[in-house]
Protein backbone atom coordinates (compact mmCIF):
# COMPACT_ATOMS: atom_id res chain seq x y z
CA UNK A 1 0.00 0.00 0.00
CA UNK A 2 1.33 3.45 -0.71
CA UNK A 3 2.37 5.75 2.14
CA UNK A 4 0.22 8.47 2.72
CA UNK A 5 0.10 11.65 4.89
CA UNK A 6 -1.52 11.52 8.69
CA UNK A 7 -4.11 13.79 8.17
CA UNK A 8 -4.44 13.95 12.05
CA UNK A 9 -1.23 15.58 12.68
CA UNK A 10 -1.81 18.05 9.77
CA UNK A 11 -5.13 18.83 11.24
CA UNK A 12 -3.58 19.40 15.13
CA UNK A 13 -0.53 21.45 13.55
CA UNK A 14 -3.59 23.66 11.80
CA UNK A 15 -5.42 23.78 15.04
CA UNK A 16 -2.29 24.78 17.06
CA UNK A 17 -1.38 27.58 14.10
CA UNK A 18 -5.08 28.66 14.44
CA UNK A 19 -4.86 28.45 18.31
CA UNK A 20 -2.86 31.13 18.62
CA UNK A 21 -3.89 33.33 15.64
CA UNK A 22 -0.62 32.74 13.52
CA UNK A 23 -2.10 33.33 10.27
CA UNK A 24 1.52 32.99 8.47
CA UNK A 25 2.35 29.81 10.28
CA UNK A 26 -0.83 28.48 8.91
CA UNK A 27 -0.39 29.21 5.67
CA UNK A 28 3.24 27.60 5.72
CA UNK A 29 1.78 24.69 7.64
CA UNK A 30 -1.00 24.02 4.72
CA UNK A 31 1.80 24.68 1.82
CA UNK A 32 4.28 21.97 3.49
CA UNK A 33 1.64 19.43 4.00
CA UNK A 34 0.14 19.99 0.45
CA UNK A 35 3.66 19.36 -1.04
CA UNK A 36 4.29 15.73 0.69
CA UNK A 37 0.92 14.87 0.04
CA UNK A 38 1.42 15.43 -3.47
CA UNK A 39 5.04 13.74 -3.42
CA UNK A 40 3.15 11.09 -1.73
CA UNK A 41 -0.03 10.67 -4.78
CA UNK A 42 -2.31 10.62 -1.63
CA UNK A 43 -5.22 12.10 -2.74
CA UNK A 44 -7.50 11.51 -0.41
CA UNK A 45 -5.05 13.43 1.90
CA UNK A 46 -4.31 16.18 -0.62
CA UNK A 47 -8.38 16.63 -0.55
CA UNK A 48 -7.95 17.18 3.34
CA UNK A 49 -5.05 19.55 3.08
CA UNK A 50 -6.88 21.83 0.24
CA UNK A 51 -10.29 21.41 1.53
CA UNK A 52 -8.22 23.56 4.66
CA UNK A 53 -7.15 25.78 1.99
CA UNK A 54 -10.42 27.00 0.77
CA UNK A 55 -11.19 27.89 4.32
CA UNK A 56 -8.14 29.87 4.91
CA UNK A 57 -8.10 31.70 1.82
CA UNK A 58 -11.76 32.53 2.68
CA UNK A 59 -10.75 33.59 5.95
CA UNK A 60 -7.69 35.69 4.65
CA UNK A 61 -10.10 36.87 1.63
CA UNK A 62 -7.98 35.44 -1.32
CA UNK A 63 -10.50 35.02 -3.82
CA UNK A 64 -8.24 33.35 -6.71
CA UNK A 65 -6.16 30.95 -4.58
CA UNK A 66 -9.70 29.91 -2.47
CA UNK A 67 -11.58 29.30 -6.05
CA UNK A 68 -8.40 27.86 -7.33
CA UNK A 69 -8.40 25.36 -4.24
CA UNK A 70 -12.10 24.62 -4.45
CA UNK A 71 -12.11 23.93 -8.06
CA UNK A 72 -9.49 21.01 -7.26
CA UNK A 73 -10.98 19.58 -4.34
CA UNK A 74 -13.82 19.16 -6.26
CA UNK A 75 -12.05 16.79 -9.12
CA UNK A 76 -10.60 14.71 -5.91
CA UNK A 77 -14.36 14.33 -4.49
CA UNK A 78 -15.32 12.97 -7.62
CA UNK A 79 -11.50 10.84 -8.19
CA UNK A 80 -11.78 9.32 -4.72
CA UNK A 81 -15.57 8.81 -4.66
CA UNK A 82 -16.04 10.66 -2.53
CA UNK A 83 -19.55 12.09 -3.90
CA UNK A 84 -22.04 10.27 -1.45
CA UNK A 85 -19.75 10.39 1.78
CA UNK A 86 -19.65 12.63 4.52
CA UNK A 87 -16.33 13.47 3.64
CA UNK A 88 -17.89 14.53 0.03
CA UNK A 89 -20.19 16.49 2.13
CA UNK A 90 -17.32 17.96 3.95
CA UNK A 91 -16.09 19.56 1.10
CA UNK A 92 -19.27 20.71 -0.55
CA UNK A 93 -20.17 22.76 2.80
CA UNK A 94 -17.23 24.71 2.49
CA UNK A 95 -16.59 25.07 -1.10
CA UNK A 96 -20.48 26.19 -0.93
CA UNK A 97 -19.84 28.85 2.36
CA UNK A 98 -16.66 29.74 -0.11
CA UNK A 99 -18.60 30.83 -3.38
CA UNK A 100 -21.29 32.52 -1.31
CA UNK A 101 -18.69 34.47 0.75
CA UNK A 102 -17.24 35.54 -2.89
CA UNK A 103 -20.42 36.82 -4.42
CA UNK A 104 -22.09 33.41 -6.18
CA UNK A 105 -24.46 32.65 -3.00
CA UNK A 106 -26.90 30.42 -5.82
CA UNK A 107 -23.86 28.18 -7.20
CA UNK A 108 -23.65 27.89 -3.48
CA UNK A 109 -27.01 26.70 -2.62
CA UNK A 110 -26.79 23.83 -5.23
CA UNK A 111 -23.70 22.60 -3.20
CA UNK A 112 -25.49 22.90 0.27
CA UNK A 113 -28.26 20.63 -1.35
CA UNK A 114 -26.20 18.36 -2.43
CA UNK A 115 -24.24 18.35 1.25
CA UNK A 116 -27.53 17.78 2.43
CA UNK A 117 -28.71 15.06 0.92
CA UNK A 118 -25.35 12.92 1.77
CA UNK A 119 -26.36 14.20 5.55
CA UNK A 120 -30.20 13.03 5.08
CA UNK A 121 -29.42 9.33 3.44
CA UNK A 122 -26.98 8.83 6.51
CA UNK A 123 -29.22 9.71 9.47
CA UNK A 124 -26.83 12.55 10.09
CA UNK A 125 -29.11 15.36 11.31
CA UNK A 126 -28.53 16.08 14.80
CA UNK A 127 -24.79 16.81 14.04
CA UNK A 128 -23.08 19.82 14.55
CA UNK A 129 -21.81 19.22 11.01
CA UNK A 130 -25.55 19.09 9.88
CA UNK A 131 -25.98 22.27 11.84
CA UNK A 132 -23.03 24.19 10.21
CA UNK A 133 -24.85 23.42 6.84
CA UNK A 134 -27.89 25.03 8.05
CA UNK A 135 -25.68 27.93 9.28
CA UNK A 136 -23.75 28.74 5.99
CA UNK A 137 -26.99 28.38 4.11
CA UNK A 138 -28.73 30.49 6.02
CA UNK A 139 -26.15 32.72 5.02
CA UNK A 140 -26.51 32.20 1.20
CA UNK A 141 -30.29 32.57 1.54
CA UNK A 142 -30.38 36.00 3.67
CA UNK A 143 -28.01 37.58 1.12
CA UNK A 144 -30.12 36.78 -2.04
CA UNK A 145 -32.99 38.05 0.32
CA UNK A 146 -35.12 35.57 0.97
CA UNK A 147 -35.10 35.95 4.57
CA UNK A 148 -37.89 33.76 5.78
CA UNK A 149 -35.99 30.65 4.06
CA UNK A 150 -33.20 32.13 5.96
CA UNK A 151 -34.21 32.27 9.19
CA UNK A 152 -35.94 28.69 8.75
CA UNK A 153 -32.35 27.54 8.94
CA UNK A 154 -30.86 29.46 11.59
CA UNK A 155 -33.69 28.56 14.22
CA UNK A 156 -33.06 24.89 12.74
CA UNK A 157 -29.71 25.21 13.38
CA UNK A 158 -29.91 26.62 17.01
CA UNK A 159 -32.21 24.01 18.06
CA UNK A 160 -29.72 21.06 16.49
CA UNK A 161 -26.60 23.14 18.75
CA UNK A 162 -29.13 23.26 22.09
CA UNK A 163 -29.56 19.45 22.35
CA UNK A 164 -26.24 18.51 20.98
CA UNK A 165 -25.05 21.06 23.56
CA UNK A 166 -20.98 21.29 22.98
CA UNK A 167 -21.11 24.20 20.53
CA UNK A 168 -22.23 27.07 22.60
CA UNK A 169 -20.42 29.96 20.49
CA UNK A 170 -21.86 28.57 17.03
CA UNK A 171 -25.54 29.03 18.95
CA UNK A 172 -24.33 32.45 19.52
CA UNK A 173 -23.23 33.41 16.05
CA UNK A 174 -26.73 31.87 14.51
CA UNK A 175 -28.81 34.04 17.45
CA UNK A 176 -26.72 37.33 16.33
CA UNK A 177 -27.71 36.81 12.75
CA UNK A 178 -30.81 36.16 13.26
CA UNK A 179 -31.03 39.51 14.99
CA UNK A 180 -29.64 41.18 11.61
CA UNK A 181 -32.08 39.52 10.50
CA UNK A 182 -35.18 40.75 12.52
CA UNK A 183 -33.53 44.43 12.25
CA UNK A 184 -33.32 43.99 8.34
CA UNK A 185 -36.91 43.22 8.29
CA UNK A 186 -38.40 45.34 10.73
CA UNK A 187 -35.64 48.76 11.88
CA UNK A 188 -38.71 48.95 14.77
CA UNK A 189 -38.40 45.74 16.23
CA UNK A 190 -36.09 46.09 19.00
CA UNK A 191 -37.40 44.10 21.62
CA UNK A 192 -36.96 40.90 19.75
CA UNK A 193 -33.85 42.57 18.23
CA UNK A 194 -32.45 42.77 22.26
CA UNK A 195 -34.05 39.42 23.11
CA UNK A 196 -31.95 37.31 20.90
CA UNK A 197 -28.58 38.89 21.62
CA UNK A 198 -29.33 38.41 25.25
CA UNK A 199 -29.44 35.26 24.48
CA UNK A 200 -26.34 35.23 22.80
CA UNK A 201 -24.59 36.78 25.04
CA UNK A 202 -25.76 33.72 27.57
CA UNK A 203 -24.32 31.40 25.00
CA UNK A 204 -20.96 33.01 24.49
CA UNK A 205 -20.32 33.16 28.55
CA UNK A 206 -21.33 29.46 28.70
CA UNK A 207 -19.29 27.67 31.25
CA UNK A 208 -19.63 24.88 28.68
CA UNK A 209 -17.84 26.42 25.69
CA UNK A 210 -13.89 25.71 25.78
CA UNK A 211 -11.76 28.67 25.79
CA UNK A 212 -9.85 28.01 23.00
CA UNK A 213 -8.49 29.23 19.55
CA UNK A 214 -12.44 28.34 17.94
CA UNK A 215 -13.30 30.49 20.99
CA UNK A 216 -11.73 33.09 20.22
CA UNK A 217 -12.52 33.20 16.79
CA UNK A 218 -16.21 33.23 17.22
CA UNK A 219 -15.80 36.21 19.67
CA UNK A 220 -13.85 38.15 17.57
CA UNK A 221 -17.12 37.34 14.92
CA UNK A 222 -19.38 38.49 17.43
CA UNK A 223 -18.18 41.57 18.44
CA UNK A 224 -18.51 44.10 15.23
CA UNK A 225 -22.46 43.33 15.66
CA UNK A 226 -22.54 44.21 19.53
CA UNK A 227 -20.83 47.49 18.19
CA UNK A 228 -23.61 47.26 15.41
CA UNK A 229 -26.51 47.14 17.32
CA UNK A 230 -25.14 49.80 20.36
CA UNK A 231 -23.59 47.37 22.99
CA UNK A 232 -19.79 49.01 22.94
CA UNK A 233 -19.06 47.66 26.36
CA UNK A 234 -19.90 44.22 25.32
CA UNK A 235 -17.84 44.24 21.84
CA UNK A 236 -14.79 45.40 23.88
CA UNK A 237 -15.03 42.50 26.32
CA UNK A 238 -15.27 40.59 23.24
CA UNK A 239 -12.02 41.44 21.67
CA UNK A 240 -10.06 41.47 24.91
CA UNK A 241 -10.58 37.60 25.81
CA UNK A 242 -10.40 36.68 22.22
CA UNK A 243 -7.45 38.59 22.30
CA UNK A 244 -6.36 37.22 25.62
CA UNK A 245 -6.33 33.76 24.52
CA UNK A 246 -4.59 34.24 21.03
CA UNK A 247 -1.36 35.73 23.07
CA UNK A 248 -1.41 32.93 25.41
CA UNK A 249 -1.63 29.81 23.34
Amino acid sequence: MSERISVQRFIDQLDHCFDRGDMRAARECLQRWEERARELGDDRGLLAVLNEQVGYYRRTQKKAKALAALAECMQLVEKTGAEGLLSGATVYINAATTLAFFGSPEEGLKLYDRAAACYEGQGKTETYEYAALLNNKAGALNSLGRLDAAERCWRQAVEILKREGRHDGEIAISLVMLAHLTFDRDDTAYPQVEALLDEAWEYLNSSRQPRDGNYAYVLRKCAPSFDYFQRPEAAQALREVAKEIYEGA
